[in-house]
């Protein structure tokens, strides 16, 4: 497929400078045994070998890439942000300030996410693995069709954990349960302790699910975070007419 979305990183954001994000280089490429790469690779063929009970709940919890079926990534946490918002019933104000703020960081690290993206051009684990380790090797889930670094999940999931947790509390416990009501298949709700905890697991699926690398996970959770915490202190001004 032609790669997805070449020119978003050249979108205006609302908040943030791009270039004020842009992820950390990648060492030096090499596919020699117990290298950088090499290593990182080995991590996602031994979670996929095969993903125990649990991972695979993992993975299919997090895994929002079948159009038509559910909902896409940031769909997810806009997802979560309604369950919060109908559990606390927030003033009017602040439900505002939850969803704009909710939304731009959604929409400004994915600007910062694919103008990274398409700077290193990174390829993603199963082209690597079928080239050095394992010629027939597939992902759990269809590897998309853009650069692997870093990961847009952990993005996401970073950043509007920040925002959430900074109107919520960073010790929110609630069960996401943003799956209920799916006919085609059955994807049990999971308890989190927190905004933090959710972000973390939705970056581990992508290992899980053999689309990303450790490191574009670990690298979108630092930028994700980074661009919620610039959202997060935005102030509203508060016009009331008397």
């Amino acid at each position: 497929m032609p790669a997805l979305l070449p020119y978003w990183g050249k979108v205006r954001p609302f908040i943030i400078h791009t270039e004020d994000y842009i992820a950390k280089p990648l060492p030096e490429f090499s596919s020699k045994p117990n290298q950088f790469y090499y290593i990182n690779a080995l991590e996602i063929i031994s979670l996929n070998r095969p993903l125990s009970e649990e991972n695979q709940w993992i993975a299919e919890f997090w895994n929002d890439d079948h159009p038509g079926l559910t909902f896409s990534p940031p769909g997810h946490w806009l997802a979560i942000t309604n369950q919060v918002i109908e559990k606390e019933r927030p003033s009017i104000e602040k439900t505002m300030e939850t969803y704009l703020k909710t939304g731009f960081a959604l929409a400004d690290v994915m600007v910062a996410c694919w103008y990274s993206k398409y700077i290193y051009n990174h390829e993603r684990p199963e082209t690597f693995i079928q080239k050095y380790l394992d010629k027939d090797w597939r992902p759990y889930s269809p590897t998309p069709s853009f650069p692997s670094y870093p990961s847009g999940h952990s993005m996401m999931g970073a950043a509007t954990a920040v925002v959430l947790a900074d109107l919520y509390g960073d010790h929110y416990a609630m069960t996401d349960r943003s799956h209920e009501g799916l006919k085609e298949f059955t994807i049990k709700p999971r308890k989190f302790h927190s905004f933090e905890e959710m972000a973390r697991e939705n970056a581990l699926s992508r290992i899980m699910v053999g689309v990303h690398f450790r490191f574009d996970c670990e690298e979108g959770l630092r930028l994700g975070q980074l661009i919620g915490e610039e959202v997060s202190q935005l102030q509203l001004e508060e016009k009331l007419t008397q």
